[in-house]
């Protein structure tokens, strides 16, 4: 019976990511209401409110779903950062409607802080390099690798015709490499 409970869970919430989803391609967060979000995901209010307390939450969760793997990817595999890019673009490609959303800064312009601000990619800049550097430079050294890489994914998201996720990886290792 709890298998099943689990089951129902994780399908209810994925429905109501799902809505978010749809809705936030047509509105901002502030204007979409609890009730127009359990419509969409034709899930009643009570269950929404079992598991969330505002769309904001929702969003937050669904964000650290985001974090958490490209967290898990990063430790995954310390010491092969194209297979942590592959990774995580796999994930992009795959959730891409929630991913453009996130990296066009059209739901959560703190979204691209929250990932910089993760240890675990702190510590993979820092350890990718292979060189020790000062405090200072190591500092302006990880917001030019974040940043830029960043920028590349975003291009690669929002283009029609993308490049699959393993060749938008060789680029960006490839752009890595020319510059150190």
């Amino acid at each position: 019976m709890l298998l099943n409970e689990d089951r129902r869970i994780k399908l209810t919430k994925k429905m109501l990511k799902d809505a978010l989803i749809d809705l936030l391609e047509r509105k901002d967060i502030y204007h979409i209401s609890i009730r127009e979000l359990c419509e969409a995901a034709d899930v009643n209010r009570t269950t929404f409110y079992k598991y969330y307390g505002s769309q904001f939450e929702l969003l937050a969760d669904m964000e650290n779903d985001t974090l958490a793997l490209i967290g898990e990817a990063l430790t995954k595999y310390p010491d092969r950062r194209e297979l942590v890019i592959e990774d995580a673009c796999r994930y992009l490609d795959a959730n891409l409607k929630l991913a453009r959303l996130l990296v066009n800064n059209n739901v959560d312009p703190e979204f691209p802080e929250k990932l910089f601000s993760m240890t675990a990619l702190k510590d993979a800049v820092k350890n990718g390099s292979g060189r020790e550097f000062t405090l200072e430079f190591g500092e302006y050294l990880y917001g030019y690798m974040t940043y830029g890489a960043y920028q590349v994914i975003r291009t690669w998201l929002n283009k029609d015709e993308r490049e699959k996720p393993e060749d938008i990886a060789r680029i960006l290792i490839g752009i890595i490499e020319s510059n150190f």
